[in-house]
């Protein structure tokens, strides 16, 4: 059994040794191994990779309004004597508040995080800080250097509404919108900025906030184009307009929808050039044709393609849209883009002479000749003709027809014009030939071919630029692609506002009186019925009688649930629903009806946040700080390793090999999740590697400990082994008690610490740990092996001299 033991362990000690060895070699240097190993990988932080930082303070004063006021409503109730039942319902009510204020910050923090998963950050930070009596949340993005997409996303306000259809705008709505832009105007006449109302603002339904943008002229809302002569100076303006957006219809086709509203704006910057995408290709093709040498534009309309040739050629093969470069000779192509196409239609030219009777349609009250009447006619005109008669002279005595005056002429006409049962003969005519008689709706008709049918040419509409000159071809094949992926840019001026926008038009839903202090838990169940998971909702007794009023005015129609600003969920109404409770069906499984609920508890917690601070780091910075703290890194390392060879030779050497395995198990440790299994992993910022240094250090120092006992003891002149055992028995107490106390400063450091300090701290303390590792274990391993081997016994090799020459001093000494 201790053979076995004997042998399992040398094997598990090389197989971890091999996984190490491979986890900590670069991503790239890791293809032939399966694909669990090859996933792991460094985790930078935002000082290394560049990112985003963003300071979020917790508001808790609803939630401390909520306290107050229930506070007073049970001194209320105990100085009215009311029932017990009640006063404990309140007491329940503000103990369940303090409860969820204790634990708002970590509440908010995993909202936010997982908002940061939602834009595919999985290295981020987010770390509770206190101010005072305030508290707050930093937030760190590495790789995100877009700020205002980071604080859209991380920064929305956690907030949980109830809202019910409303789609028709009424005087009252109007009324208020007006009412609610007068307020802003107010607001910002007391001293407040457009800035700060606006995002107060833009959590309210039928209003969008933009807190700066550049438009040019053409891109102005209807209604702003009187802020294009203003400049910053000008103040806030309030102007009735419409917002433009862009819809798709039911063929989806985009249409654009004019939404009246009101606008509070400003100018922040006067108008400047700035470079504009040209999208339409006829006006870059125009731009082209001002700033390319040799280059020329024509617009040609309706043109018929009747002969062959290159451009012809081309245009045939071209769909509408399309931007084609085209070669004319050496030193000619031109850049085709083809607006429009008509087919050509096959055309000809006929009269004829119409008989209609009583009830054909838009026959003349003076017509009362039968249907059999008219055919009779119509038949002896025919046999007239055939003997020789002049038809335009038959058809100017006869016809019924408006065409009688120009002797039966219709002109050019081309298939689809006519009736079908008259276009079905007339195109089977040879040229002079007269039909038989031909039934319509409008009578009977003798129809005369003036010309046989024939097909008319193409026409397009396109635009060309022509290109002359050498290498013409090439030149325009370039410009084609630059015009096709809207690479062409031209100077325009552009003016940059701030704008508050109130819609005079509903968004379909409006607010009501019950929100997200009414409500209590939000819970997954199973429907007893279908067993399909839904989720049920908890408010307290007031929201419980809201809620049944709304749902008694609502049947039918649909309630939506938003939670901070996002609509998650908007149910029909089957019937009022009394006592306080609701359910959400809908879920397609249970883990999506578990996130509803979770959006729904961390949506109930009333306390917004609000972004106090914003640091952004460039990535280029975040690499040269990579850059230089891993030259730090290793200069310190070869100097250390160097230094540790000049003073104890071969014990140095020794040394080193352990630091280079700490290394390696340092570096594998980054890599892989805490305590393997986690979700969580180590992420490296300047503070980190800081730590890891200091470690390193830390590392060399148990090693420094370990072989000046060493050495003692062979001063003494015992042997090598005895000295090895005897030098880590003495050094242990020192190495344990200095890594112990660093690793509980390390421990209180990462507890209490922000996200600077807890970085160092934490590779600091799992350095600690792997130095003891490294030192202890790795180091007196190798020296075993030494120990058996003939260097053991030559002691300068170790930094000790003459061991033998110091023992009769020694003894002499002693006696």
């Amino acid at each position: 059994m201790a053979m076995k033991r004997s042998r399992t362990w040398p094997i598990l000690t090389i197989v971890i040794a091999v996984l190490v060895i491979i986890t900590a070699l670069p991503q790239n240097k890791r293809q032939f191994v399966p694909s669990f190993l090859q996933i792991a990988k460094l985790h930078y932080g935002l000082d290394l990779v560049g990112g985003t930082q963003l300071d979020f303070r917790i508001s808790e004063r609803e939630m401390l309004e909520q306290v107050e006021s229930l506070k007073q409503q049970i001194e209320d109730m105990e100085n009215q004597d009311a029932s017990a039942d009640k006063i404990a319902g309140l007491r329940s009510q503000m103990l369940a508040i303090e409860d969820q204020q204790r634990g708002i910050v970590e509440a908010i923090r995993t909202v936010l995080e997982r908002r940061i998963n939602a834009l595919g950050v999985s290295e981020a930070v987010i770390t509770p800080s206190y101010i005072g009596d305030e508290k707050h949340l930093l937030v760190e993005c590495p790789g995100v250097v877009d700020t205002q997409a980071c604080i859209n996303t991380v920064g929305k306000t956690i907030k949980l509404e109830f809202k019910e259809e409303f789609t028709e705008a009424t005087e009252e709505y109007d009324s208020e919108v007006r009412k609610s832009a007068d307020n802003v105007i107010d607001r910002i006449k007391a001293g407040e900025t457009l800035a700060v109302v606006g995002e107060d603002m833009s959590d309210e339904l039928g209003t969008g906030f933009e807190n700066e943008r550049a438009y040019f002229y053409d891109e102005l809302n209807s209604g702003l184009e009187k802020l294009w002569e203003m400049d910053a100076t000008s103040g806030v303006q309030k102007i009735e307009g419409s917002l433009s957006i862009p819809e798709r219809d039911d063929e989806g086709r985009v249409t654009i929808k004019e939404i009246p509203g009101i606008f509070i704006s400003e100018v922040i910057k006067p108008r400047e050039l700035k470079g504009r995408v040209i999208i339409n290709p006829t006006l870059a093709l125009e731009h082209l044709a001002n700033i390319e040498e040799g280059a020329t534009y024509q617009a040609l309309e309706n043109v018929s393609i009747t002969e062959e040739g290159v451009v012809q050629n081309a245009l045939l093969e071209m769909s509408i849209g399309d931007i084609q470069p085209v070669a004319a000779d050496e030193n000619e192509a031109q850049i085709l883009f083809l607006k429009s196409r008509t087919e050509g239609s096959e055309v000809m030219e006929a009269s004829h002479i119409l008989i209609a009777f009583e009830g054909a349609l838009s026959a003349d009250e003076s017509v009362t000749r039968t249907a059999s009447e008219a055919l009779a006619l119509t038949k002896e005109l025919k046999t007239r003709i055939d003997g020789g008669e002049s038809f335009a002279d038959l058809a100017r005595e006869y016809s019924d027809g408006p065409s009688n005056v120009e002797g039966g002429s219709l002109g050019e006409f081309g298939r689809g014009t006519m009736v079908p049962a008259f276009e079905a003969v007339s195109f089977d005519l040879s040229e002079g030939e007269v039909s038989d008689p031909t039934e319509t709706q409008f009578g009977y008709h003798l129809i005369m071919s003036n010309r046989a049918p024939e097909k008319k040419p193409d026409l397009v509409t396109y635009d060309a630029l022509t290109i002359s000159g050498e290498g013409a071809f090439e030149r325009a094949d370039a410009l084609a692609t630059d015009v096709e992926t809207n690479k062409i840019e031209r100077e325009e001026d552009a003016l940059t506002i701030r704008s508050l926008f109130f819609s005079l038009l509903p968004t379909g839903w409006k607010d009501t009186t019950l929100d997200g202090k009414h409500f209590r838990s939000a819970t997954v169940t199973l429907d007893p019925t279908t067993n399909i998971p839904v989720v049920q909702i908890t408010f307290d007794s007031e929201g419980g009688e809201l809620f049944h009023e709304l749902t008694k005015n609502n049947v039918g129609k649909r309630i939506a649930i938003f939670v901070g600003g996002n609509l998650v969920s908007a149910p029909t109404v089957q019937t009022e629903i009394a006592g306080g409770v609701a359910v959400i069906t809908g879920s397609q499984n249970f883990e999506e009806a578990k996130n509803l609920a979770v959006d729904l508890n961390t949506g109930a917690i009333p306390a917004p946040i609000y972004l106090s601070g914003q640091r952004t780091v460039e990535a280029t910075l975040g690499a040269q700080a990579l850059q230089k703290s891993v030259k730090a890194a290793l200069i310190g390392i070869a100097i250390l390793m160097f230094f540790m060879i000049l003073i104890y030779r071969l014990l140095g050497l020794i040394a080193d090999l352990a630091l280079c395995v700490y290394a390696v198990i340092f570096l594998a440790l980054l890599k892989v999740p805490l305590f393997l299994f986690s979700g969580q992993f180590i992420v490296l910022t300047l503070a980190g590697m800081a730590g890891i240094i200091l470690s390193i250090g830390m590392a060399v120092d148990a090693n420094i400990l370990i072989f000046e006992r060493i050495k003692e003891e062979l001063r003494k002149g015992k042997l090598f082994t005895t000295a090895v055992d005897t030098g880590f028995q003495k050094a242990w107490p020192s190495i344990r008690d200095g890594n112990v106390s660093t690793f509980i400063t390390c421990v209180v450091l990462f507890l209490i610490g922000t996200s600077i300090v807890r970085g160092f701290a934490a590779t600091l303390g799992m350095g600690v740990l792997i130095s003891m590792f490294s030192a202890i274990v790795v180091t007196k391993w190798l020296l075993n092996r030494i120990a058996k081997s003939p260097l053991a016994e030559n002691t300068e090799l170790f930094g000790v001299k003459n061991p033998k020459e110091e023992i009769p001093e020694a003894s002499s000494s002693e006696q």
